[in-house]
């Protein structure tokens, strides 16, 4: 009996999720109600109480099992690369987009939508901030004294900018070209503005 109510749950949780993803298809996340996501998902108001407090727990409970693939492929220390560390940043972002490529259609309305977009960008930058460790200030630098949450910000909200127009685009280049693309981006901009040695 325990199993069939799990496995009914589970299948409620997804339906409901599946239900948010068609609704921030057709408008933002803060004009959803939800009366609107139990009318489409043909639930009661107390079904879907009992699964998530609020809209704003079934969006967190959606975004979190989104990101946590996308954390995951993105958690190598981010790092000057040298010959031999270009290969697996390449094949730490194509695994990104190839994980964005399989649930584009979730992808495609979060990062159209703010406050799926901030989340996004909160928890990329929270990531960047443990990995990324600027040089000390030093007349060499080609941005000297620059703040860490400069550099943290701005490449967040790089990397979801190239998100939204490959996926807007209809994904037109490949998860690997776009992780190439990705890691000359890193290599040649934000690490030489740091003053960061590239290799040879």
């Amino acid at each position: 009996m325990r199993k069939n109510q799990d496995i009914r749950a589970r299948f409620t949780r997804k339906l409901l999720q599946d239900t948010l993803i068609a609704l921030l298809a057709e408008k933002r996340f803060e004009m959803i109600t939800v009366g609107e996501i139990a009318e489409r998902a043909m639930v009661n108001r107390a079904t879907f109480y009992r699964h998530y407090q609020d809209k704003y727990a079934l969006g967190n409970s959606l975004f979190q099992e989104a990101i946590d693939q996308l954390t995951c492929d993105l958690s190598s220390p981010l790092k000057s690369p040298s010959a031999s560390e270009v290969e697996g940043v390449i094949t730490l972002l194509a695994a990104s987009f190839t994980h964005i490529a399989e649930y584009s259609r979730l992808y495609r309305v979060m990062v159209m939508n703010a406050w799926f977009t901030t989340k996004m960008h909160d928890t990329l930058a929270e990531l960047l901030s443990k990995r990324l460790r600027l040089p000390p200030s030093s007349s060499q630098n080609a941005v000297e004294g620059m703040p860490e949450e400069i550099a943290v910000a701005s490449l967040a909200n790089w990397f979801i900018s190239m998100i939204r127009w490959w996926l807007e685009n209809g994904m037109p280049y490949s998860p690997r070209q776009m992780a190439l693309w990705c890691t000359t981006f890193i290599s040649s901009g934000l690490f030489q503005a740091m003053g960061i040695p590239l290799p040879h």
